[in-house]
Parts: C-alpha cells; sequence; structure tokens
C-alpha cells in the first residue's frame, strides 16, 4: 500500500488546541483515500537550537524511510478562508505578534537571505481539488499563496523543500493552511468570530482525503 507523511504542529499564542495536532494524531495509522498515514507533529517555533531537531530533515528521512511518495504538512492561521495552498517558504523570520528576539533574521545562516523556495504546484490537480472541495462544502481558496507569514510555518515549508531538494527526493510536497476550529478559540472571548472562517474536525481529516485523492498520477 502507498504511504503518505502528515504533519501538523503544537499550539501557539493565544489557542487552546491546535486543529493540526488534532488532524495528525487522528490520522496516524489510518488508511486515507489510497494512502497509509503516518503522522509527525512538531512544535511551533522557528529558530533551531545548536544540536536541535531540524524537522525539515526529520520529515524527509521519515518519509524516505517508509518510502511514502508524499508529504502533507498542515499548519493553522486564523486569518485564512477555509483551506489554503502555500507555495513558497522563505529564509527569513518576521513575525512581531508571536516572536521579539528572533525577528529580523534568516532561519538558516548559511544560506542566502531571504531567500525563496517554492513546492512544484504541478504534482497536484489544483482544479480537482477545488471542484472536491466544492463537492464536500468545505471552504477552499483556490488562489495559491506565496505568503506563509514568517513564523512557524514559513519555516517548514523552507526547510523542508530545501531537504528535498538536497537529498533529489521525487516525495511530493504540499502545506496546506487551515483556519481555526472552535475548539483552538473557545478561550479567547475577543475573537472576531464575525469576520474570520471557523472549520470543523471532519472537515480537517475530509480536506485531507480530497488532497491525496488530487495528487497526479
Amino acid at each position: 500500500m502507498k504511504k503518505a507523511v502528515v504533519t501538523g504542529s503544537e499550539t501557539f499564542g493565544k489557542y487552546i488546541t491546535n486543529p493540526t495536532k488534532w488532524l495528525a494524531l487522528a490520522a496516524d495509522g489510518k488508511v486515507v483515500a489510497d494512502r497509509e498515514i503516518h503522522s509527525l507533529v512538531f512544535p511551533s517555533v522557528v529558530l533551531i537550537p545548536q544540536g536541535g531537531e531540524n524537522p525539515g530533515e526529520t520529515v524527509v528521512k521519515k518519509a524516505q524511510e517508509i518510502g511514502a511518495d508524499m508529504i502533507i504538512s498542515f499548519g493553522m492561521a486564523s486569518d485564512v478562508k477555509g483551506f489554503r495552498i502555500e507555495r513558497s517558504g522563505w529564509n527569513w523570520v518576521l513575525n512581531e505578534k508571536y516572536l521579539t528576539v528572533e525577528n529580523n533574521r534568516p532561519l538558516d545562516p548559511s544560506r542566502p537571505e531571504k531567500e525563496q523556495v517554492q513546492t512544484d504546484p504541478t504534482q497536484w490537480d489544483i482544479e480537482k481539488m477545488q471542484r472536491l472541495f466544492s463537492e464536500a462544502k468545505i471552504p477552499f481558496d483556490a488562489k495559491l499563496s506565496d505568503d506563509a507569514g514568517r513564523y512557524s510555518c514559513n519555516s517548514w515549508i523552507y526547510r523542508t523543500l530545501v531537504e528535498l531538494r538536497k537529498t533529489n527526493s521525487p516525495i511530493a510536497y504540499l502545506f496546506v493552511h487551515t483556519a481555526c476550529t472552535e475548539n483552538a478559540i473557545e478561550f479567547i472571548p475577543d475573537f472576531d468570530r464575525k469576520n474570520k472562517v471557523l472549520v470543523k474536525n471532519e472537515d480537517l481529516l475530509k480536506a485531507l482525503e480530497i488532497i491525496i485523492e488530487s495528487q497526479r498520477r
């Protein structure tokens, strides 16, 4: 059976939970579409301490060890209008809301500052993906985004793509931002529910299924 690696992350800021961690743990070991899912969950940090784990190396190594043909990473962002594909990762840290001393510096000082690396969107049938999201009545932004923020989500995209290229790996990679769930904002009284989109846990599992089904074979 074909295999896929799915990644989620720990919570950050005021959020009580991170729906991407729930998704990763809920899908781990199960068969979604035609893939056996193997999940990883990473802390929401950007800079790696000396001797610390590089999540890009970890996820690519995991995928190669189990013979996975795709890596799908999920991150949460309260400003997205459902599910949104992130195409670019940048070698730069800049997030005044969640970071202080870590700001305005490269993720990897050994590589060019503000280097941009991109996923290969031709690995996925975006039109099919949009149609399947529409049929499932799950909000989806079909416009590819080149700005995942300069926080932890951006760091996972950048490091994963760099490692895939270093190892000359054919593994397909996609990063998807999801909106919040009600559980994540349960104790945030000033959350702007009126102007922001919320998704359900079942939407997360269905989104994973749709994304897998939309890989070009």
